[in-house]
Protein backbone atom coordinates (compact mmCIF):
# COMPACT_ATOMS: atom_id res chain seq x y z
CA UNK A 1 0.00 0.00 0.00
CA UNK A 2 1.15 3.18 -1.10
CA UNK A 3 1.78 6.02 2.17
CA UNK A 4 1.70 9.53 1.14
CA UNK A 5 5.44 11.37 1.87
CA UNK A 6 6.22 13.29 5.02
CA UNK A 7 4.96 16.87 4.19
CA UNK A 8 7.85 19.27 4.34
CA UNK A 9 6.02 22.47 3.07
CA UNK A 10 6.79 25.21 5.39
CA UNK A 11 2.74 26.41 5.30
CA UNK A 12 2.08 23.04 7.57
CA UNK A 13 0.94 24.28 11.19
CA UNK A 14 3.12 22.07 13.55
CA UNK A 15 1.39 20.91 17.00
CA UNK A 16 3.66 19.39 19.64
CA UNK A 17 3.61 16.21 19.68
CA UNK A 18 3.23 14.94 23.73
CA UNK A 19 4.16 11.55 25.59
CA UNK A 20 2.16 8.87 26.88
CA UNK A 21 3.03 10.25 30.33
CA UNK A 22 1.98 13.72 30.26
CA UNK A 23 -1.43 12.72 28.16
CA UNK A 24 -2.18 10.58 31.03
CA UNK A 25 -1.60 13.59 33.39
CA UNK A 26 -3.51 16.09 31.31
CA UNK A 27 -6.69 13.12 31.52
CA UNK A 28 -6.52 13.30 35.26
CA UNK A 29 -6.43 16.74 35.30
CA UNK A 30 -10.15 18.10 36.39
CA UNK A 31 -11.24 21.69 36.42
CA UNK A 32 -13.09 23.18 39.54
CA UNK A 33 -16.97 22.99 39.02
CA UNK A 34 -19.00 25.26 37.59
CA UNK A 35 -21.89 27.26 39.03
CA UNK A 36 -24.97 28.64 37.69
CA UNK A 37 -25.34 32.54 38.49
CA UNK A 38 -28.51 34.13 37.71
CA UNK A 39 -28.31 38.06 38.26
CA UNK A 40 -30.74 39.81 39.39
CA UNK A 41 -31.05 42.97 42.58
CA UNK A 42 -33.23 44.15 44.78
CA UNK A 43 -34.96 46.76 43.22
CA UNK A 44 -38.65 45.50 43.13
CA UNK A 45 -37.39 42.33 41.22
CA UNK A 46 -36.00 44.27 37.99
CA UNK A 47 -33.12 42.15 36.37
CA UNK A 48 -29.27 44.13 36.27
CA UNK A 49 -27.50 44.55 32.95
CA UNK A 50 -25.19 41.88 32.31
CA UNK A 51 -21.74 41.45 34.86
CA UNK A 52 -19.86 41.24 31.47
CA UNK A 53 -18.42 43.91 29.27
CA UNK A 54 -19.14 42.69 25.35
CA UNK A 55 -16.30 44.19 23.13
CA UNK A 56 -15.06 42.12 19.89
CA UNK A 57 -17.62 39.45 18.19
CA UNK A 58 -16.86 36.01 17.47
CA UNK A 59 -18.99 34.85 15.46
CA UNK A 60 -22.62 34.67 14.99
CA UNK A 61 -24.62 31.35 14.89
CA UNK A 62 -28.38 29.29 14.67
CA UNK A 63 -28.46 29.64 18.86
CA UNK A 64 -27.00 33.32 18.97
CA UNK A 65 -23.95 35.26 18.93
CA UNK A 66 -20.72 35.14 20.70
CA UNK A 67 -18.81 37.99 22.21
CA UNK A 68 -15.06 38.55 23.45
CA UNK A 69 -15.78 39.97 27.31
CA UNK A 70 -14.73 40.84 30.59
CA UNK A 71 -16.12 41.38 34.46
CA UNK A 72 -17.37 44.59 35.16
CA UNK A 73 -16.27 43.55 38.31
CA UNK A 74 -13.29 45.14 40.06
CA UNK A 75 -12.97 42.47 42.82
CA UNK A 76 -13.09 39.58 40.39
CA UNK A 77 -11.37 39.88 37.84
CA UNK A 78 -11.39 36.61 35.54
CA UNK A 79 -9.72 37.49 32.67
CA UNK A 80 -11.62 37.13 29.40
CA UNK A 81 -14.63 35.25 28.97
CA UNK A 82 -16.50 34.26 25.70
CA UNK A 83 -20.06 34.86 26.22
CA UNK A 84 -22.50 33.40 23.87
CA UNK A 85 -25.77 35.38 23.77
CA UNK A 86 -29.64 35.07 22.58
CA UNK A 87 -32.65 37.14 23.24
CA UNK A 88 -34.60 35.02 26.10
CA UNK A 89 -37.19 34.41 23.94
CA UNK A 90 -35.46 32.79 21.27
CA UNK A 91 -33.43 31.00 23.61
CA UNK A 92 -34.82 28.04 24.30
CA UNK A 93 -31.22 25.55 22.33
CA UNK A 94 -29.40 28.13 24.02
CA UNK A 95 -30.80 26.94 27.51
CA UNK A 96 -30.63 23.07 26.61
CA UNK A 97 -27.05 23.44 26.16
CA UNK A 98 -26.41 25.58 28.76
CA UNK A 99 -27.73 22.63 30.90
CA UNK A 100 -25.43 20.03 29.40
CA UNK A 101 -22.55 22.25 29.94
CA UNK A 102 -22.54 22.91 33.42
CA UNK A 103 -22.99 19.28 34.12
CA UNK A 104 -19.73 18.71 31.98
CA UNK A 105 -16.42 19.09 33.64
CA UNK A 106 -13.56 18.28 31.07
CA UNK A 107 -10.13 19.33 30.04
CA UNK A 108 -11.60 18.10 26.22
CA UNK A 109 -14.59 19.97 26.53
CA UNK A 110 -15.38 23.65 26.39
CA UNK A 111 -16.02 24.28 29.83
CA UNK A 112 -19.10 26.91 31.34
CA UNK A 113 -18.75 28.73 34.48
CA UNK A 114 -22.30 29.42 34.59
CA UNK A 115 -25.38 31.44 33.26
CA UNK A 116 -26.66 35.25 33.23
CA UNK A 117 -30.05 36.45 32.96
CA UNK A 118 -29.78 39.93 32.31
CA UNK A 119 -31.14 43.05 30.46
CA UNK A 120 -29.94 44.41 27.76
CA UNK A 121 -27.94 47.68 28.12
CA UNK A 122 -29.46 49.47 25.11
CA UNK A 123 -33.46 48.33 25.21
CA UNK A 124 -35.02 47.65 29.08
CA UNK A 125 -37.50 45.30 27.10
CA UNK A 126 -35.02 43.10 25.78
CA UNK A 127 -33.66 40.32 28.38
CA UNK A 128 -30.53 38.21 26.77
CA UNK A 129 -29.66 34.41 28.67
CA UNK A 130 -26.25 34.85 28.48
CA UNK A 131 -23.84 31.03 28.17
CA UNK A 132 -20.66 32.45 30.24
CA UNK A 133 -17.80 30.60 28.62
CA UNK A 134 -14.12 29.74 28.50
CA UNK A 135 -12.39 31.63 25.74
CA UNK A 136 -10.78 29.12 23.65
CA UNK A 137 -7.99 31.69 21.37
CA UNK A 138 -7.01 29.14 18.83
CA UNK A 139 -9.07 28.15 16.17
CA UNK A 140 -11.06 25.56 15.08
CA UNK A 141 -9.86 22.10 13.54
CA UNK A 142 -11.92 23.94 10.18
CA UNK A 143 -9.68 26.76 10.20
CA UNK A 144 -6.39 24.04 10.68
CA UNK A 145 -7.44 22.26 7.89
CA UNK A 146 -8.27 25.77 5.73
CA UNK A 147 -4.67 27.28 6.46
CA UNK A 148 -2.84 24.05 5.35
CA UNK A 149 -4.49 24.03 2.26
CA UNK A 150 -5.29 20.68 2.94
CA UNK A 151 -4.46 17.42 5.43
CA UNK A 152 -2.62 17.87 8.56
CA UNK A 153 0.58 15.40 9.49
CA UNK A 154 -0.82 12.29 10.94
CA UNK A 155 1.26 13.06 13.64
CA UNK A 156 -0.90 15.66 14.60
CA UNK A 157 -4.00 14.29 13.67
CA UNK A 158 -3.26 11.40 15.87
CA UNK A 159 -3.13 14.51 18.89
CA UNK A 160 -5.90 16.01 17.87
CA UNK A 161 -7.51 12.38 17.46
CA UNK A 162 -7.16 11.49 20.90
CA UNK A 163 -8.10 14.77 22.73
CA UNK A 164 -11.53 14.23 21.07
CA UNK A 165 -11.94 10.39 21.88
CA UNK A 166 -11.04 11.46 25.41
CA UNK A 167 -14.02 14.16 25.17
CA UNK A 168 -16.72 12.06 23.50
CA UNK A 169 -15.95 8.56 25.93
CA UNK A 170 -16.38 11.03 28.59
CA UNK A 171 -19.81 12.56 27.19
CA UNK A 172 -21.21 9.58 26.53
CA UNK A 173 -20.43 7.49 29.48
CA UNK A 174 -23.13 10.08 31.19
CA UNK A 175 -25.10 9.17 28.46
CA UNK A 176 -25.11 11.79 26.68
CA UNK A 177 -24.69 12.09 22.51
CA UNK A 178 -23.40 15.05 21.09
CA UNK A 179 -25.06 15.08 17.80
CA UNK A 180 -23.11 17.48 15.83
CA UNK A 181 -19.29 16.44 16.08
CA UNK A 182 -17.90 18.28 13.12
CA UNK A 183 -14.27 20.40 12.47
CA UNK A 184 -16.13 23.77 13.04
CA UNK A 185 -17.01 22.44 16.68
CA UNK A 186 -13.48 21.17 17.72
CA UNK A 187 -11.47 24.24 19.36
CA UNK A 188 -8.16 24.27 19.57
CA UNK A 189 -7.17 25.90 22.89
CA UNK A 190 -3.74 27.01 23.19
CA UNK A 191 -2.08 25.65 26.45
CA UNK A 192 0.84 26.63 28.40
CA UNK A 193 0.98 23.72 30.36
CA UNK A 194 4.45 22.31 30.65
CA UNK A 195 3.84 19.21 28.58
CA UNK A 196 2.03 21.03 26.29
CA UNK A 197 3.93 24.34 26.28
CA UNK A 198 3.62 25.41 22.67
CA UNK A 199 0.54 23.11 21.92
CA UNK A 200 -3.41 23.03 22.13
CA UNK A 201 -5.82 21.01 23.99
CA UNK A 202 -9.06 19.88 22.10
CA UNK A 203 -12.26 20.57 23.08
CA UNK A 204 -15.23 19.95 21.88
CA UNK A 205 -17.88 22.61 21.93
CA UNK A 206 -21.97 23.60 20.67
CA UNK A 207 -24.54 21.12 22.50
CA UNK A 208 -26.96 22.80 21.36
CA UNK A 209 -28.23 19.52 19.51
CA UNK A 210 -26.97 17.32 22.41
CA UNK A 211 -29.59 14.53 23.96
CA UNK A 212 -29.72 12.48 26.71
CA UNK A 213 -30.36 9.09 26.76
CA UNK A 214 -33.17 8.09 28.95
CA UNK A 215 -34.86 11.80 28.78
CA UNK A 216 -38.20 12.38 27.74
CA UNK A 217 -36.90 13.75 24.60
CA UNK A 218 -34.78 11.28 23.58
CA UNK A 219 -37.78 8.55 23.87
CA UNK A 220 -36.64 5.28 21.79
CA UNK A 221 -34.22 7.18 20.30
CA UNK A 222 -35.95 7.41 16.98
CA UNK A 223 -37.41 9.97 14.53
CA UNK A 224 -34.09 12.77 15.73
CA UNK A 225 -33.05 13.81 12.01
CA UNK A 226 -30.14 16.02 13.50
CA UNK A 227 -26.99 17.09 12.56
CA UNK A 228 -24.80 18.85 9.94
CA UNK A 229 -26.14 16.66 6.46
CA UNK A 230 -22.66 15.60 5.57
CA UNK A 231 -21.34 14.15 8.73
CA UNK A 232 -24.73 12.19 9.81
CA UNK A 233 -24.48 8.68 10.24
CA UNK A 234 -26.56 6.19 8.09
CA UNK A 235 -28.50 4.87 10.51
CA UNK A 236 -29.65 8.73 11.41
CA UNK A 237 -30.40 10.00 7.60
CA UNK A 238 -32.19 6.92 7.02
CA UNK A 239 -34.29 6.29 10.26
CA UNK A 240 -33.63 9.15 12.49
CA UNK A 241 -31.68 6.96 14.66
CA UNK A 242 -29.38 8.87 17.44
CA UNK A 243 -27.14 7.24 19.56
CA UNK A 244 -23.70 7.01 20.19
CA UNK A 245 -22.75 5.58 16.83
CA UNK A 246 -23.55 8.48 14.86
CA UNK A 247 -21.65 10.83 17.46
CA UNK A 248 -18.66 8.27 16.08
CA UNK A 249 -19.46 8.09 12.83
CA UNK A 250 -19.08 11.95 12.54
CA UNK A 251 -16.21 11.74 14.65
CA UNK A 252 -14.65 8.83 11.45
CA UNK A 253 -15.63 11.94 8.81
CA UNK A 254 -13.90 14.40 11.02
CA UNK A 255 -10.53 12.26 10.68
CA UNK A 256 -11.41 12.13 7.12
CA UNK A 257 -11.11 15.95 6.94
CA UNK A 258 -8.26 16.09 8.65
CA UNK A 259 -5.88 13.38 7.05
CA UNK A 260 -7.49 13.99 3.32
CA UNK A 261 -7.90 17.89 3.36
CA UNK A 262 -11.02 17.27 0.84
CA UNK A 263 -15.07 17.50 2.42
CA UNK A 264 -16.24 14.08 3.00
CA UNK A 265 -18.51 13.67 0.14
CA UNK A 266 -16.76 16.26 -1.43
CA UNK A 267 -17.13 14.87 -5.03
CA UNK A 268 -20.82 14.61 -4.71
CA UNK A 269 -21.09 18.48 -4.62
CA UNK A 270 -24.46 19.70 -3.13
CA UNK A 271 -27.42 17.74 -3.50
CA UNK A 272 -31.19 18.25 -2.29
CA UNK A 273 -32.01 16.75 0.40
CA UNK A 274 -33.70 13.36 -0.69
CA UNK A 275 -30.34 12.87 -2.47
CA UNK A 276 -28.78 13.13 0.79
CA UNK A 277 -31.22 10.79 2.56
CA UNK A 278 -30.48 8.05 0.00
CA UNK A 279 -26.85 8.41 -0.69
CA UNK A 280 -25.99 8.62 2.95
CA UNK A 281 -28.83 6.59 4.40
CA UNK A 282 -29.97 3.81 1.51
CA UNK A 283 -27.14 3.44 -0.32
CA UNK A 284 -24.15 1.17 0.00
CA UNK A 285 -21.51 4.13 -0.76
CA UNK A 286 -18.28 5.14 1.26
CA UNK A 287 -17.12 8.34 1.48
CA UNK A 288 -13.74 8.69 -0.37
CA UNK A 289 -10.50 7.78 1.66
CA UNK A 290 -7.67 8.20 0.03
CA UNK A 291 -5.38 4.75 -0.41
CA UNK A 292 -2.33 6.66 0.32
CA UNK A 293 -2.62 7.00 4.45
CA UNK A 294 -0.67 4.51 6.27
CA UNK A 295 -2.03 0.98 6.98
CA UNK A 296 -3.32 2.23 10.91
CA UNK A 297 -5.06 5.08 9.30
CA UNK A 298 -6.74 3.56 7.04
CA UNK A 299 -8.00 0.79 9.70
CA UNK A 300 -8.80 3.48 12.10
CA UNK A 301 -11.38 5.32 9.61
CA UNK A 302 -12.81 1.28 8.67
CA UNK A 303 -13.70 1.15 12.23
CA UNK A 304 -15.62 4.58 12.62
CA UNK A 305 -17.21 4.91 9.06
CA UNK A 306 -19.02 1.35 9.47
CA UNK A 307 -22.61 1.50 8.18
CA UNK A 308 -23.51 -1.54 10.07
CA UNK A 309 -23.83 0.35 13.48
CA UNK A 310 -23.67 -2.68 15.58
CA UNK A 311 -20.35 -3.25 14.28
CA UNK A 312 -18.75 0.39 14.53
CA UNK A 313 -16.53 0.61 17.30
CA UNK A 314 -17.68 2.70 20.60
CA UNK A 315 -14.91 5.44 21.78
CA UNK A 316 -13.58 3.11 24.07
CA UNK A 317 -12.44 0.80 21.75
CA UNK A 318 -11.37 3.57 19.57
CA UNK A 319 -8.98 4.61 22.28
CA UNK A 320 -6.87 1.52 22.45
CA UNK A 321 -6.48 1.52 18.75
CA UNK A 322 -3.03 1.16 17.12
CA UNK A 323 -3.90 4.55 15.16
CA UNK A 324 -4.13 6.46 18.36
CA UNK A 325 -1.40 4.97 21.05
CA UNK A 326 1.12 6.97 22.34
Amino acid sequence: MKTKKKQTNSSIISVKEITKSSFKIALRKKPAAATITVEDNDNGGRINSSLWVKSLLLGRGAYGSVYLAKSKSEKHQTGVRAIQTAEISHASSLMDEGRFLIRLQSPFIVRCYGVEIAREEEDDQCMLYNLILEYCSGKTIADLIEDNHGELLESEVKVFARDVLSGLTYIHDRNIIHCDIKPDNLLLSPTHVRFRSTGYLTKIRDFGLAMEKGSVEYGNGYGHKRGTTRYMAPELMAHGIVDFGSDVWAFGCTMLEMLSGISVWGEYGDLDSDDWVNLIGHSDRMPHVPVWLSKDALNFLSRCLERDVNKRWSTHSLKNHPFVLL
